[in-house]
């Protein structure tokens, strides 16, 4: 099994309801090719982890890269894993952002570790809960 991890920046103007496509694609695509995964949303930047068979994973990460609603795409993990850090979610979403507080959304002060699954290695725990108290830069 492989992990890999990246972070990139969405374009401007990229709206909750092209998130959502992308949440809905992600899901069901991932569903079927046993991808588990996490997304991570903090306004100006996206983080996200992916994992499952190798191949499968950098099939999906190819395609990724040449997404329009995004650029400057970074990997920064890309490791043989023996476990799923995310075992339960085809794709879990959190934005950390959102003035209205919807369900799945942090704000910055929120204690985002106890939203995560605890027994995700700490390393991968420590990444994403740094990256979503990331202030949004300015467009």
């Amino acid at each position: 099994m492989y992990r890999l991890v990246y972070v990139s920046t969405a374009e401007d103007g990229i709206s909750q309801s092209e998130i959502g496509d992308i949440l809905d694609v992600s899901e069901s695509n991932n569903h079927e090719r046993m991808i588990t995964g996490f997304l991570a949303h903090n306004g100006r930047h996206f983080m996200q982890a992916l994992e499952g068979d190798r191949d499968e994973v950098r099939e999906i990460y190819d395609r990724i890269i040449k997404d329009h609603r995004h650029f400057g795409v970074v990997q920064i993990i890309g490791e043989n894993i023996r476990e799923r850090a995310f075992p339960d979610w085809a794709m879990n979403y959190f934005r950390v952002d959102d003035p209205k507080g919807h369900t799945m959304i942090i704000k910055h002060d929120d204690p985002v570790d106890g939203l995560l699954p605890q027994e995700m290695p700490r390393e991968l725990l420590h990444l994403f809960t740094r990256f979503m108290h990331i202030e949004k830069a300015p467009a």
